[in-house]
C-alpha cells in the first residue's frame, strides 16, 4: 500500500465512533468517496476489512456460512470442468472455468501485513519461502487458486488462445510461484506458439523443482526439444537417452527414432560418462537440484517429529523416488 493510501485509511479510521451504525454510514460513505481512485483497490479493500471486523458476529457466521457453500458449488462446478476436458469439450470447459473464477477471485486479497498463497502440499510452502524470502507473512487460502488458472490455461491453450492461456498459467503462479504442474503447463503453451527462448527459460525454472525421476526426465525431454529445433540433433540425441535413464517414456523413445532417422545415424550405445560429458559441455544440469531435495527431507523430519506421519511420508517418498537412499527408505516402511 502506498503512503497516500494509508494516509486516506488512517483518515478514515480517525472518523469512526465505535457505533455500529454510525461507523457503517462513514464506511460506505467512504467507499463511494474513494471507489473510482487511482489507489481504489488497496483503499476499498481495508474498508471491506473496517466492514467486515464491526459486523456482529452472528452476521459473520452467515458470511462464513456463504462462503462454505460457494465453495462447495465451485468444487462440483469444477468436476464437472474435469468431466469436459476428458470429454474434448473445450469451448463449455472455458465458459464453466471462467465462471468459477469470477466467483472465487476477491476472496482472498493481500494487504500490507500478509498475502495468500495456494500450495498443493505443505512441501511447497517451505520450498517457497526459502526460495523467495517472503517480508509478509505467507497464509494459506482455502481455494485452489493455482489449479483453477492452471486449468483455466490449459483450456485456452487447447482452443489456441495462447496470449490468453499464458496470461492464466502467470496468474497460477502468482498464487503458487513453485507450483511445478503449473510451469510446465506454461513450457507448452510457449512450444505450441513456437517461443523457444520462453520454452528454454521456463523449462529451466522448473528444474529447480524437479525433484522426482518422472519429472527430471521431464526436465531433459524439454530441454532435448529446444535442442532438435535448434539443429543439434547430437545433444537433442544425448538429452533423449539421458532422460530415458531417469523416466522411460514413449516420447524419448520415439524422439529418438526420428533423430536416427532424420540424420541417417543410429542411436549410439551411450554410457554414462559419455551423456554427462555432453551434458556437462552444453551447461546442463546432471541431477536434481540439491537444495530443493534438501528441503523436502527436512519438512520430512519436521512433520515427522510433529508426529504427521502421512505427510512425512510424502516428503520422503519424493526424495526415495530421486535419490533410491536405502537410510530414506527405512524411514519410509517405519512410518
Amino acid at each position: 500500500m502506498t503512503e497516500y493510501a494509508q494516509l486516506i485509511i488512517d483518515s478514515i479510521k480517525k472518523e469512526l465512533v465505535g457505533n455500529y451504525d454510525e461507523d457503517m454510514v462513514i464506511l460506505h460513505s467512504a467507499s463511494e468517496k474513494y471507489k473510482n481512485d487511482e489507489e481504489s483497490t488497496d483503499i476499498l479493500r481495508e474498508i471491506a476489512t473496517m466492514m467486515f471486523a464491526i459486523l456482529p458476529d452472528s452476521e459473520k457466521m452467515q458470511l462464513a456460512s456463504r462462503f462454505e457453500e460457494m465453495k462447495s458449488g465451485v468444487a462440483t462446478d469444477f468436476a464437472a470442468v474435469k468431466d469436459m476436458i476428458r470429454d474434448g469439450d473445450f469451448m463449455k470447459a472455458k465458459a464453466t472455468m471462467e465462471s468459477i473464477l469470477a466467483a472465487v477471485e476477491g476472496s482472498y486479497e493481500e494487504n500490507e501485513d500478509s498475502i495468500y498463497m495456494s500450495f498443493n502440499h505443505i512441501m511447497e510452502m517451505y520450498i517457497y519461502h526459502f526460495y523467495y524470502k517472503p517480508v509478509k507473512e505467507v497464509k494459506s487460502a482455502d481455494i485452489e487458486y493455482n489449479v483453477f488458472y492452471r486449468t483455466y490455461g490449459f483450456i485456452l491453450a487447447h482452443l489456441e488462445e495462447y496470449e490468453a492461456s499464458k496470461q492464466a498459467h502467470e496468474k497460477a503462479m502468482k498464487w503458487n510461484p513453485v507450483d511445478l504442474d503449473s510451469i510446465l503447463s506454461l513450457c507448452e503453451v510457449y512450444k505450441h506458439n513456437n517461443d523457444l527462448d520462453n520454452f528454454l527459460k521456463t523449462t529451466k525454472q522448473a528444474y529447480r523443482y524437479c525433484c522426482t525421476r518422472a519429472t527430471m526426465a521431464r526436465f531433459y525431454r524439454n530441454v532435448a526439444f529446444y535442442y532438435v529445433e535448434k539443429y543439434k540433433p547430437e545433444v537433442a540425441r544425448a538429452l533423449y537417452a539421458y532422460s530415458n535413464i531417469y523416466f522411460q517414456t514413449e516420447n524419448a523413445d520415439n524422439e529418438l527414432a526420428y533423430i536416427a532417422k532424420s540424420t541417417d545415424c543410429k542411436t549410439p550405445q551411450y554410457d554414462l560418462a559419455t551423456l554427462q560429458q555432453i551434458l556437462n559441455e552444453n551447461d546442463i544440469e546432471l541431477g536434481p537440484d540439491s537444495t530443493t531435495i534438501g528441503i523436502i527431507y527436512r519438512v520430512g523430519q519436521l512433520l515427522m517429529e510433529e508426529g504427521d506421519n502421512v505427510k512425512a511420508k510424502d516428503c520422503f517418498s519424493v526424495v526415495y523416488d530421486i535419490t533410491q537412499d536405502a537410510e530414506v527408505r527405512e524411514l519410509i516402511e517405519k512410518l
